[in-house]
This record gives structure tokens, C-alpha cells and sequence, in this order.
């Protein structure tokens, strides 16, 4: 699995929850997703439980922090999928 598809899967999830969001200016670097779109709480926990059950893995609340930005979210998935 490379970065690349596991960033297209994590756009195609956030696009299913906030289908009306602009997701087009997501990008691989440390910019919050709440200043790139419009993500509150409960859109963030919506795409962590589709990404648990796309992956099937668990991500512990304490995880949570590392899922902010693209960049970071990408780097724990890979982590997490490697293992």
C-alpha cells in the first residue's frame, strides 16, 4: 500500500463525510484539516471510525492528536499498516 492510495482513501472517506466540503486543497504537508476545511468534532471522529473499519485497525483516543493534518495522518497509517 502506498502513501499515495492511502492519501486518495483518506480524501474518498473525508469526501463521503463532508461531501459538500472542497476537499481538492487537502495536501501532504502539516496544515490542520479544520483550516483547509470546514471539520468539526464530530466530522473528525466520523472519518477516525471509517478509517478504523477501511484498515481494520483500532486507533486509541490517545492516537487522535496524531490524525490532524494530512501529513501526520499519513505517517501514522503507515506506521500502523506496516506493522
Amino acid at each position: 500500500m502506498t502513501r499515495e492510495s492511502i492519501a486518495e482513501t483518506i480524501i474518498g472517506i473525508i469526501k463521503e463525510v463532508m461531501p459538500h466540503d472542497d476537499c481538492s486543497t487537502l495536501q501532504d504537508d502539516d496544515v490542520p484539516f479544520a483550516n483547509r476545511i470546514n471539520m468539526d468534532s464530530m466530522d473528525f471522529l466520523d472519518v477516525v471510525l471509517a478509517l478504523q473499519k477501511k484498515y481494520k485497525i483500532e486507533i486509541p483516543d490517545e492516537d487522535f492528536g496524531r490524525l490532524r493534518n494530512m501529513k501526520s495522518t499519513l505517517d501514522y497509517l503507515e506506521s500502523r499498516l506496516k506493522a
